[in-house]
């Protein structure tokens, strides 16, 4: 066994050093070889904000000798391509025939054959600020069913600082509203809300979130039979309403909620007010509860009776 594995052992360093011997006289004749080597943009990013992302690397054809492209593709910490980028704002592309001059230049180790990469797009644009007053829009609260918005909605702080670029913030106003995604709300409301912008990535807001408050309370819709109080008819009753009471429909919030009786209500018809056309008299609200809103008087228009 021990001659054996001897003779293994033998054969394997054999191996070994065949292959090695092999690996290092490869190394040493050319290649040419398509690379996709790391480029790097040079300028000032706290004045500008990338809108696209910038290439990371640039397909490159070149010829060189095994050590060369070993060093260059498959080893760590290479040096990426630079290109610095004077006005960033104002340079929309390279082509492939300024690019080359630069891969050249800094890739000197290499025989550039030509550069795979046709284009590379540059999308930057300046960065600007603006301050805005916040707002909610309290149509577009979502309430549950029967609910309402009861007091003012404040927000804290009311203003806020939003950055980004150039082309998005000259779409501003001097407001901007927030988004209350939370659903079916019931309750008195307050919130941390984020200060939602179209393109998060590109854009900031100081602070971040704010605080939102408001009141929230359920409501019903009720009615209430009320007498109608004729006004300015003839004495001697020779014309007179066709009838005597109106339905009232009202809406009051649970919390005011109570048993209203016909006296917190007055409903007048004024003989003066007679509409020809149609023969009847307009039935007016006159006096009704505080706590009660959107009121409406069922019918509105009250035919006029004569005496035969």
């Amino acid at each position: 066994m021990q001659r054996i594995f001897n003779n293994w052992k033998v054969v394997l360093l054999s191996v070994i050093g065949a292959t090695t011997f092999w690996f290092f006289n490869a190394l040493n004749k050319n290649y040419e070889a398509r690379i996709s080597y790391p480029v790097e943009f040079l300028f000032d990013r706290d004045s500008v904000v990338v809108m696209q992302p910038l290439a990371a690397t640039l397909d490159i054809d070149v010829s060189s000798g095994g050590w060369n492209l070993l060093r260059k593709t498959f080893w760590f910490n290479v040096t990426p391509i630079q290109i610095s980028l004077d006005n960033p704002t104002e340079i929309g592309y390279y082509t492939r025939n300024s690019l080359l001059p630069i891969v050249s230049d800094q890739l000197s180790e290499l025989k550039i054959n030509y550069l795979a990469t046709d284009t590379v797009y540059i999308d930057i644009e300046a960065k600007k600020q603006k301050r805005v007053v916040l707002k909610v829009d309290s149509l577009g609260v979502d309430l549950a069913e029967n609910h309402r918005i009861t007091t003012p909605i404040q927000v804290e702080p009311d203003t806020v600082l939003l950055v980004g670029p150039k082309s998005f913030i000259d779409t501003l106003g001097s407001t901007y509203s927030l988004d209350i995604v939370t659903r079916g709300i019931s309750n008195d409301y307050r919130r941390d809300v984020s200060v939602n912008l179209p393109e998060p990535d590109l854009s900031l807001s100081i602070p971040e979130k704010v605080r939102v408050r408001f009141g929230v309370e359920k409501f019903e819709r009720q009615s209430i039979e009320i007498p109608i109080e004729p006004q300015n008819f003839p004495a001697d009753s020779s014309a007179y309403l066709s009838r005597s009471t109106v339905q009232v429909f009202y809406t009051v919030s649970e919390e005011n909620k109570k048993d209203f009786t016909e006296d917190d209500f007055v409903v007048t018809a004024d003989y003066n007010m007679l509409d020809e056309r149609t023969n009847s008299v307009l039935a007016i609200l006159v006096y009704s509860p505080d706590p009660a809103i959107e009121i409406e008087v069922i019918p509105e228009n009250i035919p006029v009776t004569y005496e035969q």
